[in-house]
């Protein structure tokens, strides 16, 4: 049976938090930023042949014949041509590269997915050839596995179908990581039909070794009301490859699935803004309490911590946080911690300060503002708690202040329940969202706020 929208979101959002996801791309997705489908790619060529080519026809058998007839290198330079004359900017790619994959695997020959990154200065490593795979952990970039080849390497294409029966031996260590990562991590199939032998030989080798042990993955597909077999093929998608199915009318609605799917996961990140200079011994303890109230009510409440490391209340924060996991047996920290400290001197360290705090933030669904140095006879326009509150208010994200007498957090809770028509969410509870609050009913507050904006 197909997933419905909820099932598909609430599987997903899960693996998402859990960091056990892996990309495949295949040419639906490419189609988005301009790229041909594979029809497209190879209709001219069919054209040539005096024959034609829709969606059924086996790509591999058709470049095969032009290849015969034209020859290896006239092929691929067709290939060449018609791929280069596109650009990149694809608003499906930028939602999926949002959701956070570190290992994508595709068979197009495009570079789109690399432009997309590139164009957001983040660095990968290209992986086409069985050599490239010395390469995959360095510097913990994002990984591009690219089985059919890539375009900047013509010779290398896996394009015809005997290119594809010497596959097994051309490119064997790329198959054994493939399907380790198969078995390892869980995937989400986009744009991708599961007709031609690639990934579903290798997807069936893993079910009939470990049969009903073999993980499960998932994909996103326009429907074929007019296909008498389409439904049996979902089916057989379950229940031999282990591909949950999510079906849609229109191809343009995956965009739409995926923007909720980043929200969710976005809803589910909460940023801690919070710093102060002050040795005030009550300021001190209260500090810890609320440290430790905070972080084990929100992680018990599969909420992720972001924190930049903030004077004083960041570390505790930290410290509260590993101690908890800890007690609970959780080794792998990071998943439920994410720290970025914002650091630097000078002034080119400001703008990088703020680019970084916008772009962490921005990954968050909500922001908790507490403490924050604040003179009114001298007002620090470069304090870190006001700058964070800024980018958060400009970028409509869920915040909750708490506020602390004499502190930036209790200008930004006034500022809230003076205009509480803007945070609705706040309504109920503004009133408790103090420091006179009992700091285990304060958590326990903070977290009825979160979870009753999640998925709005």
């Amino acid at each position: 049976m197909p997933l419905t929208r909820e099932e598909f979101l609430n599987q997903f959002t899960r693996q998402a938090l859990d960091e056990r996801i892996s990309l495949f791309v295949g040419a639906g997705a490419s189609t988005n930023a301009g790229y041909p489908s594979w029809n497209n790619l190879f209709k001219p060529l069919a054209r040539e042949l005096g024959t034609n080519s829709n969606e059924t026809t086996d790509y591999y058998r058709l470049a095969q014949y032009y290849s015969n007839k034209f020859g290896q290198a006239e092929l691929r330079k067709r290939i060449n041509d018609i791929i280069n004359k596109n650009d990149f900017q694809s608003p499906l790619l930028t939602e999926l590269i949002n959701i956070g994959f570190t290992n994508i695997w595709t068979t197009n020959f495009d570079n789109a997915l690399e432009l997309n990154y590139k164009s957001r200065n983040i660095l990968i490593n290209k992986v086409f050839r069985d050599a490239d795979l010395s390469n995959v952990e360095l510097n913990k970039r994002i990984n591009i596995y690219k089985m059919n080849g890539d375009v900047s390497s013509p010779e290398g294409l896996v394009a015809t179908q005997g290119d594809y029966e010497k596959y097994k031996d051309s490119h064997r260590m790329m198959l054994m990581f493939f399907k380790r990562e198969l078995i390892s991590s869980t995937f989400l199939f986009i744009g991708y039909s599961f007709t031609d032998y690639l990934a579903v030989d290798c997807l069936s080798e893993i079910a009939r070794y470990l049969g009903d042990a073999a993980p499960y993955h998932y994909t996103i597909m326009k429907e074929k009301r007019n296909d008498p077999f389409f439904r049996h093929f979902i089916d057989d998608l379950e229940r031999r490859y282990h591909i949950r199915v999510l079906l849609v009318n229109e191809f343009e609605e995956v965009l739409n699935v995926l923007v909720e799917l980043n929200n969710r996961i976005r809803n589910k990140k909460v940023f801690i803004s919070g710093a102060f200079r002050s040795f005030d011994h009550t300021i001190e303890e209260y500090s810890h309490k609320l440290s430790y109230s905070l972080t084990k009510h929100l992680l018990d409440n599969d909420y992720r911590i972001v924190n930049g490391i903030g004077r004083h209340f960041g570390t505790q924060i930290i410290g509260y946080a590993n101690e908890h996991l800890a007690k609970k047996g959780i080794k792998d920290k990071e998943k439920y911690i994410i720290v970025k400290p914002f650091v630097g001197l000078g002034e080119e360290s400001i703008k990088d300060k703020k680019r970084l705090r916008e772009e962490v933030i921005g990954g968050c669904g909500s922001a908790i503002f507490v403490f924050g140095d604040y003179n009114p006879n001298k007002p620090n326009p470069l304090s870190g708690v006001k700058e964070e509150y800024e980018i958060a208010k400009n970028n409509h994200k869920t915040i909750i202040p708490i506020a602390c007498t004499g502190m930036r957090s209790e200008l930004i809770w006034r500022e809230a329940k003076n205009n509480i028509t803007k945070y609705p969410y706040l309504e109920k509870s503004i009133d408790l969202l103090n420091s006179n609050t009992d700091t285990e009913k304060l958590a326990k507050t903070i977290c009825y706020i979160l979870d009753s904006v999640q998925n709005i």
